[in-house]
């Protein structure tokens, strides 16, 4: 688009692709030229919606470049390969697509592999015994507007088993079995997945019957046509949401109404008997069907239009329109908006489409007739603006989103200060959503999203999905221009990185902490060292979780990490430095009973020059082991406070033996350390503790444990007879 042009140019340029079909209007724009040398004829081809990736496998291996096995190459859908995965594992019956974008292939022999966006691959696993025993005959996959994704099979003797949900892991996945045709051993003419809410469905065509299947029962389909006599449905397709159904017969016979088949809202003769090669819904306001080269368009009333194919297509049905995948072109087709139809369809006389006129007017140097349009709408200006706001979001070029983007902030201008706030918030949020639109949608990184699918998909998805591209350096941009809380975007992006750094074997331990520690300090967000530190030593790089583990600032997630690594000295050194109680305790609590149970001599030696842990040691033992804390006391030679502990046992022994053990034995302590007024004070008590001892057993009075004094009255008390 010329850089040059006016307003009304620009402006004029969006309703070039408008075709009318009755009472709406359908879009039809490039979103790319394809230079990527796929003819779609000669493969096998699956579309991730939303804007995603490409998957291409060859129908017949081409033997004439010396090519010994296939190969499945992921594109993006600006035809950008992003990876390829050679291929050698079996007949591939169906391609298809995760909401995790991860690529699926069921095969023949009912196995199903499943890869990421790189080829690397995940898993593979047998989806049931019957479908293996039966091999599989055909397959479709599905997506549900509630994000979930799935896929249905049937097997060669035409039992249905189906997958709600491909996106759980190996041992996760549901495979069910669902009810039989009744009385038909014919093979299906058409069938498709049924996804309406959390049911998920088939619905199958046999000539004229059309049955709807789910786990427990086959439930046999009328529909009212006005064609007379047989029919035989050919084709079969269901809208985006699950709530519509479009077939046709073998005679060209469109009919097009609810997903339960009660209500019809169109019928039409296409007087062709060219065979449907493909049938689509374009959200859910219109029909596609390809037909040898026509591509054939149908809303529900009887209007329709037509494009002629220079090339082989492939359509992909999305939540708002239809992707269309040809040789040379990436294009996308949808029901014109009812903003864009007030503010852009020619001869409009809606509040937008006069606030838009005024700006032109502005621009072009007449003032005055700008004035009138402004004093025209003045009204129900908010109004205007925002019809202003939402048609720039539908667009896909820059430029046109610019100019009526110009035009609502024109109007704004005129609000004044009383401008309500929805309406500076709508604008606001619709710059900010455009910007990451348009950087997305580059050529470069190829993801045509268009507004509502980004606003069903939300932002957070697509961070995921840039992330699952290696898109960093964006996402990262994103979140930062979107203000999104650090956990769920920087730190989340970083620690991605990370982990998928760790995994390149290529470079070395030094160099892969020595990119991470730079990336990781040099952020403004506190990352957590620990937990890539566990991901690298669960993938045998034990040095590298070594290196990464030093730099956490958290000391409750570097000690247990370090605690997995065996490393007990640096972890109870980590533990002591954070001045963290109930983390020392936790550290000493499992050394004692799980690392050295029966070895408390090497146990006792970690307090060695650790004055802090063996205090807290101390005061763990004086609630709960005073037997280790006299253990303690010795192995540090600490005579005078093992003698002080067992002196003071003795006090609550009420055992005169325990009593007079305990007395002895800090009796030796104090010996030993020459502490002599200790010494005397414990021979004194232990003199004590054998005369109370002798008056207990002769007087039958119990003075054992008691002071000097006591024992003195109650010995008086009983000579005196009371």
């Amino acid at each position: 688009m010329d850089k040059g042009a006016t307003v009304a140019e620009i402006q004029s340029s969006a309703t070039v692709d408008w075709t009318p079909l009755g009472d709406i209007y359908v879009k039809k724009y490039l979103n790319y030229n394809l230079d990527w040398q796929v003819n779609l004829a000669e493969n096998h081809v699956s579309i991730s919606p939303y804007g995603g990736p490409i998957a291409i496998f060859p129908r017949v291996v081409s033997k004439k470049q010396g090519v010994s096995k296939p190969v499945i190459t992921i594109y993006t859908q600006a035809g950008k390969v992003i990876s390829t995965i050679p291929w050698g594992g079996g007949n591939i019956i169906g391609l298809g697509w995760t909401s995790s974008e991860h690529v699926v292939c069921i095969l023949e022999d009912g196995n199903m592999v499943v890869y990421n966006i790189y080829g690397k691959h995940l898993y593979a696993r047998i989806l049931a015994r019957e479908i293996r025993d039966d091999r599989v005959l055909e397959c479709k996959f599905f997506h549900t507007l509630e994000g979930s994704a799935g896929f249905a099979v049937m097997t060669n003797k035409y039992q249905f088993f189906l997958v709600a949900d491909s996106d759980r892991s190996k041992d996760d996945i549901r495979v069910k079995k669902l009810a039989d045709i009744p009385s038909s051993t014919s093979k299906p003419n058409c069938w498709a997945v049924l996804p309406v809410g959390n049911q998920v469905s088939v619905t199958v065509a046999i000539h004229d019957r059309l049955f709807v299947l789910d786990p427990y029962e086959a439930v046999l389909q009328t529909i009212n046509c006005k064609k007379g006599g047989s029919l035989c449905w050919v084709e079969l397709a269901v809208s985006p949401n699950g709530k519509a159904v479009a077939l046709v017969d073998q005679d060209g016979y469109l009919w097009g109404g609810s997903s339960d088949f009660k209500v019809c809202e169109t019928e039409f003769d296409l007087q062709s008997r060219s065979r449907v090669l493909q049938l689509q819904w374009g959200g859910k306001d219109f029909f596609v069907l390809v037909m040898d080269q026509l591509m054939f368009v149908k809303g529900f009333d009887k209007h329709w239009c037509k494009y002629h194919l220079q090339e082989p297509c492939f359509l992909l049905s999305e939540i708002d329109g239809v992707r269309i995948l040809t040789n040379s072109a990436c294009e996308f087709m949808h029901r014109v908006t009812s903003p864009s139809l007030a503010v852009l369809r020619i001869g409009s006389m809606e509040v937008g489409a006069l606030l838009n006129d005024a700006y032109k007017e502005y621009e072009g140097d007449e003032s005055h007739k700008a004035d009138e349009y402004i004093r025209f709408v003045k009204d129900r200006l908010p109004e205007a603006v925002m019809q202003c706001i939402k048609a720039a979001g539908e667009e896909f070029q820059p430029p046109i989103q610019q100019s009526l983007l110009k035009s609502s902030n024109f109007g704004k201008g005129f609000l004044g200060p009383d401008i309500p706030s929805d309406v500076v918030n709508e604008f606001v949020e619709m710059c900010h959503q455009l910007r990451v639109l348009n950087s997305v949608r580059q050529s470069s990184i190829g993801i045509p999203i268009t507004f509502r699918q980004y606003y069903r998909l939300s932002t957070g998805v697509l961070i995921d999905r840039l992330i699952n591209r290696g898109l960093y350096p964006l996402a990262m941009e994103i979140c930062k221009y979107l203000k999104i809380p650090p956990a769920n975007g920087e730190v989340k992006i970083l620690k991605e990185w990370a982990l998928r750094k760790i995994q390149d074997v290529s470079l070395s331990d030094d160099e892969v902490a020595r990119q991470i520690i730079d990336k990781f300090n040099g952020s403004k967000v506190v990352v957590s060292f620990a937990e890539i530190a566990r991901a690298s030593k669960a993938g045998g790089r034990k040095p590298l979780a070594a290196m990464l583990l030093d730099h956490e600032v958290h000391a409750r997630d570097q000690v247990p990490m370090l605690m997995e690594m065996d490393k007990v000295d640096i972890a109870l050194d980590k533990a002591v430095e954070s001045g963290d109680p109930q983390l020392m305790f936790k550290v000493l609590d499992e050394l004692k009973y799980k690392r050295y149970h029966s070895q408390m001599d090497k146990y006792l030696q970690l307090f060695h020059h650790r004055p802090v842990a063996a205090a807290l040691y101390r005061k763990l033992c004086k609630e709960v082991d005073q037997e280790q804390l006299l253990n303690l006391h010795r192995q540090e030679s600490d005579f005078l406070e093992a003698g002080c502990l067992q002196f003071a046992q003795s006090f609550r022994q009420k055992d005169p033996e325990q009593q007079r053990s305990s007395l002895e034995g800090a009796v030796k302590e104090y010996k030993d350390g020459q502490h002599m007024f200790h010494l005397r004070v414990a021979e004194e008590q232990g003199k004590l503790s054998k005369e109370q001892a002798e008056i207990s057993r002769k007087c039958g009075i119990r003075v054992t444990g008691e002071s000097l004094y006591v024992t003195i009255y109650e010995t008086t008390q009983f000579q005196c007879g009371r």
